[in-house]
C-alpha cells in the first residue's frame, strides 16, 4: 500500500499513465454537456470542446491562441485570473463563478464557469475550465447524474458512491468485474460490513486494505490513493489485478457528505514497471560494460551516485572514492570560481539535455578535453530526479582539430602570400575561395568573380583566339578530371588606363572518395614581364650570336654552314668568313662518320635537343662540349673546348678510384658520399658484414629510402647540416651495434659545398670497455674510500689529486689543508728509521717523478698535523702511458705501534742470541770433555772393554755429537737477523751452482736428475740463501723414494717478486703435516729413517721471512715435493 495522499490534491485522474488519463478526459469531455476549455498559465486558451464551439459560434481556430478575454470581458477575465492565482496560492477547492459570454454574433449569455488547476509535479502548467450555461442548468440538472453514470460505466474504471451514512448507493461494471460480484447485489450494504464481509477477502493484504479504507470514513475529509493487489478465484472468475484506490468526500448535490471510490487497472502498468526494472539492469550491464564513455547518474543536487567503469578509466576515480562527490570535482578551478558547474545544472534542468565541450580535471590533476551530455531526469509525474551525465575524453580530437585549423590557418596564409593568383570552384562553378593575388590579376571584385572568373571577350590563347566557356582549363579539369598544365592566356586590358597581362593557368581536379570530381584548383601567375622580356631578347638575338664567347655555328638541312662566329672560325681552323656555305662534312672530314653525325641526325629528326661530349682527332685532338638545338630549317651548334676538364676529370676519377680502394677496406666502419639531393652516390667499408644492409642497396637511394625511419630521422638533420658547411657527430644504435657517425661537407676549388661525407664506426667493443674502466674506477674509488691504508694520488705535475680520509686521519690533515705537501715535505719533517733526515731527491714523490722508480714499503718517520711524530710504511708507483709518466699512486700505513712492536722484539731477541749463544757455548765445553774422555776411553782401554762396553761408548759418543749439531743448528738460527749480510744483487744461478757443487759427491752417489732453468737475480743474502737451497736439494735427495732423485728448479716473475719453485719426485708429505715441518725441532721420521735435527726447514722458514718472502710446500703423498720460495726482484736503486 502507499502513504495517505494530501488532502488537498485536486487532480481527478492523479498519477495513472498518460495515455490512459487522456483517454479518460477525452471521453469526459465529448460526454458531459457542459463546455470545457483549456488555459496556460498565460490565460490563452489552447483547447475548447465542441459544446463551447456551438455555444459561441466561434471557429475551433479562430479561439485556441487568443486570451481568455475574447470569450469575457475584462472585469470576468480579471476575475478569473484572480481566482486561479488565489487557489494555488491557498490550495482551495475551485469557487463557482458567474460571468457573462460574448459570442461571435454579438450577444451575451450569462454563465457559471469552475476552474481546476493543472499541474505536473510541483509546477503549474494551466487551466481547465468548465461553462454551464445558467439558463440550461436546472433542466440539465436532472440527466446530470445519469450521464455520468453512463460515461464511468464505459470507462475502464470501478466506481462506489456511498452517501453520507457511507451507504453504497451505486456500483458501475468495472466494480463487478474486479471483485466478482453483482453489483446490484451491493447496493444498500453498509460499506465497512461489505469490506469486513465479502470485500477485504479477495485481497492479497486484507486487514492493511480494511484499515486504510476505514481510515478516511473516520473524518471523511481527506483524498486517499494507495495501490492494492486482487487475488484470483476461478468459482467467481476473478483474475489477478493490480488497482489504484483513489476516494475523495463529496462536497455536493445528491450525496453531499458521502464518497466517492474509484478503482483504476494498474495491472499493465505495475508489469511495466517490472520490465522497467528489468530493463534498468539491461541498461546498468550496458553502462557498465562501455569504456569509452563516462557515464554516471547526479542526484538533483548535483552530487554523483553511480559511476560505470567507462568513468574510471577516464576520470581516474574508483566508485568508492567518486560517489557522494559534487559534480564541480571534475571541474578547473576557474570554472568552479565562475559557478560553470550550477549554471550547467541549471540549464539541463530548465531546457531537459545540455551538451557542452571544455578542461577537465583527473583524479591526478592532469586535464583533459571533455565533450558532455548532462540530462534532466524526471519521473512519470515530472519530478525532477537527478541528472544522467555522459562524458567522452576529446583530447585527441580536439588536438587534431586544432591541428587541422592551424592547417587550413596556415593555407591561408599561404594563399594570400602568394605571389601565384589562386582560384577554387565547385562542380557547378561557384568560386569557394579566391586570394588578392587572383584578383589583382584579372582585376574583378567578389561578385564578378563569382559569376564570371574568366570574362570570354577579354582572354584569349596565344594564336589569339577568344577563350570560350567551355574552353576555359578549369572547365576543361572539371570535365575531363585531367589537369590542365601552363595553359597560357592573354588578358586584355578592360580600360584604357589598365595594361594588358599574359598569365600561364594551371588547372588541378580534387576528387571526393568515390573518385567524382569535387573541386577544381586553379593557379594564375603574371608573366607578363617574361612575355615582354621574349620579345625584348627576340630583337636581340641577332646581336648576342655575334657576341657569343663560346664556339658557335649554324647549319640548314643540307648541313651547309649559314653563319659561323670567330669563336668558331678560331676553333676548327680557318679565318675571317671560309666556314660559311661550307658542308660541314667536308670540313670536318672525320666526322662523317662518327658520333658527330649520328647525333646531329638524331636531332634533326626527332627535333630534340641534344648535348655530348666528343674528341675531335687531328689536326684539332681536342675535346669539345657540343650542343645542338633543331629546327626545322637546320641546326643551331654551341661547342666549347674542355680538354683541360677531361684532364681534371680523369685526374679525378683516378683520385675516386683510389679513395674507392680506401673506403672498401676502410676498417671497422663504414663510409659514403652523398650528393645535394642527399642521394648516397658511394658507400663501402668493411662494417657492412656486420649489418644488414650491403653497399648496392644504398647506393643511388636517398637517405630516407636507405635506412628505416628511426635512422632517417637523425641522419637527415646533419646530412642538411654538412650540405650548409658544418661537421657533424652523432651516436646511435643500429642492428644491435653502436656507432658514432661524423658528416662532414666536401668543397670543390672554390670552397663550395658540393657533397658530403659520413663515416660511421663501429664503437660497440669501445663502449663496451668504457663502460668496463667506469665501472673498474667506480670499484677502486670505493676501494680506495673504504681502503686501511692511506692513498692519494698526484697528477703529472707532482699536484696532489685525490686523498682518502684514511691518509687524512693518519697525516692529521683535511685534504683541504694538505695543499702541496708533495712538493713542500718540509711540513711533513721526514726522517729514517735511524733518524736521519731525508733530502728532497730522496722523497718518495721526487723518486717516482724523476727516475720513474717503484718504491715498496720504506719506512719513514714523520710529523702530524698536531706535531706528533709517527712512523709510516710508504709504496709508491709511477702511472705511465707510453713510457711518459702521467701521475704516481702513494700509499702509506701507520706502523708506529708495529714499530714499538719490533723495538721490544728485537731488544728481546738480542737478548735470547745472547742467552742461546751462552747457552750453546756453555753447554759445547762439556759435550767437548765427554767426547774428548770417551774417546781415550775407547783409546786406552779398548782390550779391556767387551763389545757391550764399546757400543756403550758409541752410543755416548754419537749422541754428543748430535747433541753438538742441534746446538750449532740452534746458534744459526738465532743468528739469522743479527748475523746476516746486507740485502744486495744477488744472481740465484751462481747460487744454485755452488750448492750443487757442495752436493756433488751426494748427486753422484744417489745418481740425481737436476735441472735447473733460467733464475734471476734477486736482492738478498747470497750466503743465507745458498743454506736455503743447499737445506732444500738434501732433503730432495734424503726423502727420495727408490727410483734415483729428479730435482727441478724453475723461476716465475709474479709483480715485484720472483717465485722459486724446487720439484721433487720424492716420498711427499701428508696434507695434515705441511706446516709442522717448518717448526724447530719437528721431525716426520726417526733418526734410524733419516738423520737430522729437525731444525733445517724451520732455519730456511726464518730466512726466507727475513728476506720478506715465505716459503711453503705442495705435496702429496707418493707424489713428491714442491717447495716454493718467494724473494723480491731488484730494482734500479737499493732501497735502505
Amino acid at each position: 500500500m502507499s502513504d495517505r495522499a494530501d488532502a488537498t490534491g485536486r487532480t481527478f485522474w492523479g498519477d495513472v499513465d498518460d495515455d490512459v488519463a487522456l483517454q479518460r478526459y477525452r471521453v469526459l469531455v465529448e460526454t458531459i454537456d457542459d463546455g470545457v476549455y483549456q488555459l496556460d498559465t498565460e490565460g490563452c486558451i489552447v483547447a475548447v470542446d465542441e459544446t463551447i464551439v456551438e455555444t459561441t459560434g466561434y471557429d475551433r481556430e479562430k479561439l485556441v491562441g487568443e486570451h481568455v478575454s475574447r470569450l469575457v470581458d475584462d472585469r470576468d477575465a480579471e476575475q478569473i485570473d484572480r481566482t486561479i492565482r488565489s487557489q494555488l496560492e491557498v490550495d482551495t477547492e475551485p469557487d463557482s463563478l458567474e460571468v457573462t459570454i460574448q459570442t461571435a454574433a454579438g450577444t451575451r449569455l450569462p454563465c457559471e464557469v469552475r476552474h481546476n488547476a493543472v499541474t505536473e509535479g510541483d509546477e503549474w502548467t494551466g487551466t481547465i475550465g468548465v461553462v454551464r450555461d445558467r439558463q440550461g442548468s436546472l433542466e440539465s440538472a436532472a440527466t446530470s447524474f445519469e450521464s455520468i453514470a453512463n460515461v464511468l460505466d464505459e470507462a475502464d474504471v470501478g466506481v462506489l458512491i456511498l452517501d453520507e451514512d457511507f451507504t453504497v448507493r451505486w456500483a458501475d461494471e468495472s466494480i463487478a468485474t474486479y471483485f466478482g460480484f453483482d453489483r446490484e447485489a451491493i447496493i444498500g450494504w453498509d460499506k465497512r460490513t461489505l469490506i469486513d464481509e465479502r470485500l477485504k477477502e479477495r485481497f492479497a493484504d486484507p486487514d492493511t486494505f480494511a484499515e486504510t479504507v476505514f481510515a478516511t470514513y473516520d473524518d471523511n475529509t481527506g483524498v486517499e490513493r494507495f495501490e492494492c493487489r486482487v487475488t484470483a478465484d476461478a468459482a467467481t472468475v476473478r483474475k489477478e489485478r493490480w488497482l489504484e484506490h483513489r476516494s475523495k468526500p463529496i462536497q455536493s448535490g445528491q450525496f453531499a457528505g458521502g464518497r466517492v471510490e474509484l478503482y483504476y487497472d494498474i495491472t499493465d502498468r505495475k508489469r511495466s514497471e517490472g520490465a522497467l526494472e528489468e530493463s534498468e539492469k539491461r541498461f546498468r550491464s550496458l553502462v557498465d560494460a562501455v569504456e569509452e564513455y563516462a557515464i554516471f547518474r547526479l542526484d538533483p543536487s548535483g552530487r554523483i551516485s553511480s559511476w560505470n567503469e567507462g568513468a574510471r578509466q577516464i576520470k581516474g576515480y574508483d566508485s568508492e572514492e567518486i560517489l557522494g562527490e559534487h559534480i564541480s570535482t571534475f571541474y578547473t578551478d576557474a570554472d568552479r570560481a565562475a559557478n560553470v558547474p550550477e549554471r550547467i545544472l541549471e540549464r539541463a534542468t530548465k531546457t531537459g539535455s545540455v551538451e557542452d565541450e571544455g578542461w577537465r580535471v583527473r583524479k591526478d590533476g592532469s586535464r583533459f578535453w571533455a565533450n558532455v551530455t548532462l540530462t534532466a531526469v524526471t519521473d512519470s509525474d515530472g519530478t525532477h530526479q537527478g541528472y544522467l551525465k555522459v562524458t567522452r575524453d576529446m583530447t585527441d580530437r580536439r588536438e587534431r582539430e586544432q591541428q587541422l585549423q592551424r592547417e587550413r590557418d596556415l593555407i591561408d596564409r599561404i594563399l594570400e602570400a602568394s605571389p601565384v593568383g589562386t582560384i577554387v570552384f565547385d562542380v557547378d562553378g561557384t568560386v569557394t575561395r579566391v586570394n588578392d593575388r587572383y584578383r589583382e590579376i584579372f582585376g574583378d571584385d567578389e561578385d564578378e568573380l563569382e559569376t564570371n572568373p574568366f570574362s570570354s571577350d577579354l582572354v584569349y590563347d596565344e594564336s589569339g583566339e577568344s577563350v570560350s566557356n567551355t574552353s576555359h582549363p578549369y572547365t576543361q579539369a572539371l570535365r575531363t578530371g585531367e589537369s590542365v598544365s601552363d595553359r597560357v592566356l592573354r588578358v586584355e586590358p578592360e580600360t584604357e588606363t589598365d595594361e594588358r597581362r599574359w598569365v600561364v593557368v594551371n588547372a588541378v581536379p580534387i576528387t571526393d572518395d568515390a573518385g567524382s570530381v569535387d573541386r577544381v584548383v586553379a593557379t594564375a601567375e603574371d608573366v607578363t614581364a617574361l612575355k615582354e622580356r621574349e620579345r625584348e631578347l627576340e630583337s636581340e638575338l641577332e646581336s648576342i650570336l655575334s657576341r657569343i664567347t663560346e664556339a658557335f655555328y649554324a647549319l640548314d638541312d643540307d648541313w651547309t654552314i649559314t653563319y659561323a662566329n670567330d669563336r668558331a672560325h678560331e676553333v676548327i681552323g680557318f679565318e675571317g668568313d671560309q666556314l660559311l656555305g661550307r658542308n660541314l662534312w667536308e670540313v670536318l672530314e672525320w666526322g662523317a662518320d662518327s658520333k658527330l653525325r649520328r647525333e646531329y641526325e638524331h636531332a634533326m629528326a626527332a627535333q630534340e635537343p641534344t648535348s655530348f661530349e666528343l674528341y675531335y682527332p687531328d689536326p684539332l685532338e681536342t675535346w669539345f662540349e657540343t650542343h645542338a638545338y633543331p629546327s626545322e630549317t637546320g641546326l643551331s651548334v654551341y661547342f666549347r673546348d674542355i680538354t683541360e676538364r677531361k684532364r681534371r676529370e680523369r685526374k679525378l676519377a683516378e683520385s675516386e678510384r683510389r679513395y674507392r680502394t680506401l673506403v672498401e677496406n676502410f676498417p671497422n666502419g663504414i663510409v659514403a658520399l652523398f650528393d645535394l639531393d642527399l642521394e648516397y652516390t658511394l658507400a663501402a667499408g668493411k662494417a657492412f658484414a656486420d649489418i644488414p644492409v650491403k653497399p648496392a642497396d644504398i647506393e643511388g637511394k636517398h637517405v630516407r629510402d636507405a635506412w628505416d625511419e628511426s635512422i632517417a630521422n637523425v641522419l637527415e638533420p646533419a646530412f642538411e647540416a654538412a650540405l650548409d658547411g658544418s661537421r657533424q657527430s652523432i651516436e646511435l644504435t643500429y642492428a644491435g651495434r653502436e656507432w658514432v657517425v661524423r658528416v662532414v661537407p666536401i668543397v670543390d676549388e672554390q670552397g663550395d659545398v658540393f657533397a658530403g661525407m659520413t663515416m660511421a664506426q663501429d664503437v660497440t667493443e669501445r663502449n663496451r670497455r668504457e663502460r668496463a674502466l667506469r665501472e673498474e674506477r667506480n670499484l677502486v674509488e670505493r676501494i680506495i674510500d673504504t681502503s686501511p691504508v692511506g692513498i692519494v694520488t698526484l697528477d703529472a705535475t707532482g699536484s696532489l689529486e685525490r686523498v682518502n680520509s684514511r691518509a687524512q686521519d693518519i697525516l692529521g690533515y683535511m685534504e683541504a689543508e694538505l695543499g702541496d705537501l708533495t712538493r713542500n715535505l718540509d711540513q711533513l719533517d721526514p726522517i729514517r728509521p735511524d733518524g736521519e733526515p731525508i733530502s728532497p731527491p730522496e722523497a718518495p714523490p721526487v723518486r717516482v717523478f724523476e727516475d720513474g722508480e717503484t718504491i715498496h714499503d720504506l719506512e719513514l718517520g714523520i710529523r702530524r698535523a698536531d706535531d706528533q711524530r709517527i712512523w709510516v710504511s710508504v709504496s709508491a708507483t709511477p702511472l705511465e702511458d707510453d713510457g711518459e709518466i702521467t701521475g704516481a699512486v702513494i700509499t702509506f700505513a701507520d706502523i708506529t705501534e708495529r714499530k714499538e712492536y719490533q723495538r721490544k722484539l728485537e731488544a728481546s731477541n738480542e737478548r735470547l742470541e745472547q742467552f742461546a749463544y751462552a747457552a750453546s757455548h756453555d753447554l759445547q765445553e762439556p759435550l767437548r770433555m765427554v767426547s774428548s774422555y770417551l774417546q781415550l776411553i775407547e783409546d786406552q782401554y779398548a782390550d779391556e772393554l767387551d763389545a757391550d762396553g764399546r757400543e756403550f761408548i758409541e752410543y755416548a759418543v754419537d749422541g754428543a755429537d748430535r747433541m753438538r749439531e742441534m746446538i750449532d743448528g740452534l746458534l744459526q738460527y738465532s743468528r739469522v737477523e743479527t748475523q746476516g749480510d746486507p740485502f744486495e744483487p744477488a744472481d740465484l744461478e751462481l747460487v744454485i751452482d755452488d750448492v750443487l757443487e757442495d752436493l756433488r759427491l751426494r748427486i753422484e752417489e744417489s745418481n740425481a736428475d737436476v735441472t735447473v732453468g733460467d733464475l734471476p737475480t734477486v736482492r738478498g743474502d747470497s750466503d743465507q740463501l745458498r743454506q736455503v737451497f743447499q737445506n732444500l736439494f738434501s732433503n730432495a735427495i734424503e726423502y727420495s723414494d727408490d727410483d734415483p732423485p729428479r730435482i727441478d728448479v724453475t723461476a716465475e716473475r709474479i709483480e715485484s717478486r720472483w717465485q722459486i719453485d724446487i720439484s721433487d719426485n720424492g716420498i711427499g708429505i701428508e696434507p695434515d703435516e705441511q706446516e709442522r715441518i717448518f717448526e724447530v725441532f719437528q721431525r716426520l721420521h726417526s733418526r734410524e729413517e733419516h738423520p737430522g735435527t729437525g731444525i733445517g726447514l724451520a732455519l730456511c722458514q726464518r730466512i726466507i721471512e727475513r728476506h720478506g718472502g715465505e716459503i711453503w710446500v705442495d705435496s702429496e703423498p707418493g707424489e713428491g715435493s714442491t717447495f716454493s720460495v718467494t724473494l723480491p726482484a731488484v730494482t734500479g736503486t737499493d732501497i735502505h
